[in-house]
């Protein structure tokens, strides 16, 4: 199937996402970001990927083999549970799923303290700019600080509306897929200016 992923001008690098879901560098085009549409992954480069380094990077259209879905061994309907070597431990599985479970809701309420913290400092450098003048040298300083808790707060957002998606998702609808197209939704989300859209046109080199 045609895809489509990021990959650096010499095309020894690709884009990809760490365990934390943090954007990470690979060499390894199997471990890549594959999105499905060009458009995506365009306006992913465009939105998610820091300006200073924007234009290291391409869209570059490749193929990937879908793999079979396949069921479990141990789940598998016509299985004869019934022999004591292919019986379901269901305690394992409870256990397995319960505390992959908890493990999430503990996962949000960190990211819920970790918002509630970028937000009061986003407050106090808001705050300092209104009520101080900078020189040039301290407000790019100011600026920057300003810039990474924002990009910070980001990350904590999209890693929490995936959390809530996963814990809020049915496993009917994990099996359809839903639970990947909204991923990769908050992956390759854009912001739309609602005043000043000239501050968002991309500057050419």
């Amino acid at each position: 199937m045609v895809c489509f992923v990021l990959t650096s001008l010499t095309r020894d690098r690709y884009i990809y996402f760490d365990d934390y879901r943090r954007i990470s560098v690979t060499k390894d085009i199997n471990q890549a970001k594959v999105f499905s549409d060009i458009t995506k992954a365009r306006n992913f480069l465009d939105n998610q990927v820091p300006k200073k380094k924007r234009d290291e990077w391409m869209v570059l259209t490749t193929e990937v083999s879908q793999p079979k879905k396949s069921t479990p061994e141990r789940f598998r309907a016509n299985q004869d549970y019934s022999k004591s070597e292919a019986e379901l431990r269901l305690e394992d599985y409870i256990d397995s799923t319960t505390g992959s479970y908890q493990s999430l809701r503990d996962y949000r309420e960190y990211l819920h303290k970790e918002l509630a913290k970028a937000e009061a400092e986003l407050c106090d450098i808001e705050h300092a700019i209104e009520f101080f003048n900078y020189s040039a040298s301290d407000g790019y300083k100011m600026c920057k600080m300003l810039h990474d808790c924002r990009v910070r707060r980001r990350g904590i957002k999209n890693d929490l509306h995936k959390v809530n998606v996963v814990l809020n998702t049915s496993y009917k609808q994990k099996l359809a897929g839903e639970v990947d197209e909204a991923f990769e939704e908050v992956d390759t989300q854009t912001y739309e200016p609602r005043a000043l859209p000239e501050l968002f046109e991309r500057k050419k080199p």
